[in-house]
């Protein structure tokens, strides 16, 4: 701070400055750095004008206005009958300097005079974090001299930490809402969705937590970071990658971990609530969903605002469904209330509404969450918000909680080894493993092939993905002469760890020698069977189900295939073989015209029958509760869970498993298998009345039509212990 002219003194005064330097968000362009105060003695009595600059070590982000004033900053002197504000407007004179011209300073007849700027804002996130932010200030050089100059007014740290238990994925199981009508989002008992509804329903969802890196980070409007500011803290969650139809619910109010009752989809360690919260002298954490924001996050109000203190315990339970553009939804957050004194945090569930299709591909979603309003003005402005931040990603949270072992993931794989056989130049084979998350947060894999002897013959579906899912494993002999070759798939999932599944390829003499006439160059694509893609029965096709076309001439740079015109998913082609997903929209004809077409040739059509039902269980994929093999060495225990991966189960009706002579009707779950197109998993629990031993299991499924037969797979053995 400089007086630059016009002071006349009648004695040597002098200035003593200082500041109480607070933490600032290192996130933040517009922090409100401490106040600057002086502490002066000259000439009982006299008044003294001058000009006052301050000089800041980082740009000043206060609102301009009649373009370089700035305003929010409050300048006030004291000469002993209390705080008097300075009507002079401060002047931006270039980006971290301000003066105020023409000051009046007026001596008590003590001959003091307390000065105290307050409310300067600056862009913290051009200051390295812990580095101290300093004014320096001096006024009109030897005439009054100051102290402690310059002086600390703020120190930048990180002020915002998140976590997250899972991610929404959107598969073709879909996630069932309360029984509610999508379109005006009530029950069939025409009563509203709420936080308690969807858990009761079981609908998907994944929590997202914040957390403060320092007491005070997050604060409410009334709390003294935001003197003169838009709103109070906010953050912003930003959404991507759902489907048109997918639906999205979060809570209205979160109560954070000092509440009466923190909100939590009891998947953070927390039980399960839409919170509790009862207004107090101290304040304790709280943040309403902004209704109206933009989509940086600035504009709008809170949808709640808290009593006063004394004022009672209210619970929440409301949640509002936020709109889903091009697959993007955002949702805002304010805080209402925090305790200034504590290093807080709370944590909310988004929930996802999505109906069922089995012949959706599987999306995996994402999610970003920042301190809000997000802006890129990184100085000052007429127009951008106060508060505002640049969109620095939060670092994890679990360190500030003390839970890393549980948020972060651990790589779980079915190491079971994968055996094959088949003739060579026969049908590729399909085998499974599953991977799993045992730990928490989100675990991204990646797999891959290490051939022992041969390459080339394995091919996998998928090769990443993010924690829990079943990975396809086809193995082609098209190109293979008899022999036994070995690989094995290693699995990487980065900290969480890795794992390796061996993988074992017998290739046998073909059975009969068969002579393939040699086709021409202009030969086109030709079908010459339809099989079932678990069994390789030629059985009806069935829509949303899987398929293997057997032919000649497949291999192309552009290879597709249509049931009655409609186009069918292929996941796997060769020269001889295609594996696709029979189209869902193929409907309850009773037959079907197949095309393949390649590279612009057509074969000509084949007529396949179609049928709702015609199941096959995948070979090695029954597997116990803990996701192993189940085999003769590796029995399932009596009442627990065993469950099955199968193809031709995707029509609608009645499904059921047979162990024995035991009918299984009511199943834990039997639908599409996530992540997996086409698949359908079967979870059973083993009755308690079924004895020990090797039994045979089969599954079967009859439509809802009167005069429908009841179809079964091949049994396939099941060891009970």
């Amino acid at each position: 701070m400089v007086f630059s002219s016009g002071l006349v003194f009648a004695q040597n005064p002098f200035c003593t400055t200082s500041a109480v330097p607070p933490i600032v968000r290192a996130e933040g362009f517009t922090e409100r750095v401490g106040d600057i105060r002086m502490s002066c003695t000259g000439a009982p009595n006299a008044t003294l004008t001058g000009n006052f600059t301050f000089i800041l070590s980082a740009t000043v982000t206060n609102r301009l206005s009649n373009g370089n004033t700035l305003t929010g900053i409050v300048f006030t002197v004291d000469s002993g009958s209390g705080p008097q504000p300075v009507l002079v407007q401060p002047l931006m004179v270039n980006p971290n300097s301000l003066v105020f011209d023409g000051v009046p300073v007026a001596f008590s007849p003590q001959g003091t005079a307390n000065l105290a700027i307050a409310g300067i804002r600056v862009n913290a996130t051009q200051v390295v974090v812990q580095t101290p932010i300093t004014a320096s200030i001096a006024i009109n050089a030897a005439e009054l001299p100051i102290t402690t100059s310059p002086l600390v007014v703020g120190t930048p740290e990180r002020g915002f930490y998140t976590g997250s238990t899972d991610t929404l994925i959107c598969a073709q199981n879909g996630s069932r809402l309360p029984d509610a009508d999508p379109n005006t989002n009530p029950n069939t008992n025409g009563n509203p969705i709420t936080f308690t509804s969807l858990l009761q329903a079981g609908t998907a969802f994944a929590s997202t937590r914040i957390t403060e890196g320092f007491a005070s980070a997050f604060g409410p409007k009334s709390a003294p970071a935001y003197f003169n500011a838009d709103s109070g803290q906010r953050i912003i969650v930003q959404y991507s990658g759902f489907p048109n139809d997918a639906q999205l619910f979060i809570p209205d109010v979160v109560a954070g971990s000092d509440a009466i009752q923190a909100t939590a989809g009891g998947d953070f360690e927390v039980p399960a609530s839409g919170g509790a919260y009862a207004p107090s002298a101290y304040g304790s954490l709280l943040l309403a969903r902004v209704a109206g924001a933009n989509s940086n996050g600035a504009g709008g109000s809170p949808v709640y605002t808290p009593g006063p203190p004394g004022s009672g315990t209210v619970t929440f339970d409301t949640v509002t469904q936020i709109p889903i553009v091009n697959g993007t939804a955002i949702a805002v957050y304010e805080v209402v209330d925090a305790n200034s004194s504590a290093v807080e945090t709370a944590q909310f569930p988004t929930f996802l509404g999505l109906l069922p299709d089995g012949s959706r591909m599987p999306s995996q979603t994402s999610e970003s969450v920042f301190f809000a309003p997000l802006s890129t003005i990184a100085g000052a402005s007429a127009t951008e918000p106060i508060p505002r931040f640049t969109a620095i990603a939060p670092l994890p949270d679990c360190t500030i909680i003390g839970d890393c072992a549980f948020v972060q993931g651990i790589l779980s794989v079915g190491t079971t080894p994968l055996q094959f056989t088949e003739p060579s130049g026969g049908v590729t084979g399909q085998l499974y493993f599953t991977i799993q998350n045992t730990g928490g947060g989100m675990m991204g894999w990646t797999a891959a092939v290490n051939y022992l002897s041969g390459s080339g013959w394995l091919a996998l579906d998928s090769a990443q993905g993010v924690n829990n899912t079943s990975v396809r494993v086809y193995a082609n002999p098209a190109n293979l002469a008899p022999a036994t070759y070995q690989a094995s798939i290693v699995v990487n999932a980065g900290a969480a760890g890795t794992a390796s599944v061996p993988v074992t390829f017998v290739v046998t003499p073909a059975a009969t020698t068969v002579t393939v006439p040699v086709p021409t160059a202009k030969a086109g694509p030709a079908v010459t069977n339809v099989l079932n893609a678990a069994s390789f029965a030629p059985v009806p096709v069935v829509p949303g189900s899987l398929t293997t076309v057997m032919g000649t001439a497949f291999t192309g740079k552009n290879v597709s295939a249509t049931f009655n015109a409609i186009p069918a998913t292929i996941f796997f082609s060769n020269d001889t073989q295609i594996n696709l997903l029979v189209p869902a929209d193929l409907g309850s004809v009773a037959s079907s015209q197949l095309v393949v077409t390649v590279d612009g040739s057509s074969s000509t059509a084949a007529a396949v029958q179609v049928a709702p039902f015609e199941p096959a269980i995948f070979p090695n994929a029954l597997l116990n509760q803990d996701g192993t093999l189940n085999s003769a060495a590796n029995a399932a225990h009596i009442g627990s869970v065993v469950y099955f991966f199968a193809t031709g189960l995707s029509g609608t009706g009645q499904i059921s498993v047979h162990i024995g002579n035991q009918e299984i009707d009511a199943l834990y779950y039997a639908g599409p298998a996530p992540g997996l197109p086409g698949v359908q998993q079967v979870n059973l629990v083993i009755p308690t009345s079924l004895a020990p031993g090797t039994a045979n299991l089969y599954v079967c499924g009859s439509s809802n039509s009167s005069n429908a037969a009841t179809v079964c797979s091949v049994p396939v053995p099941v060891t009970l212990q």
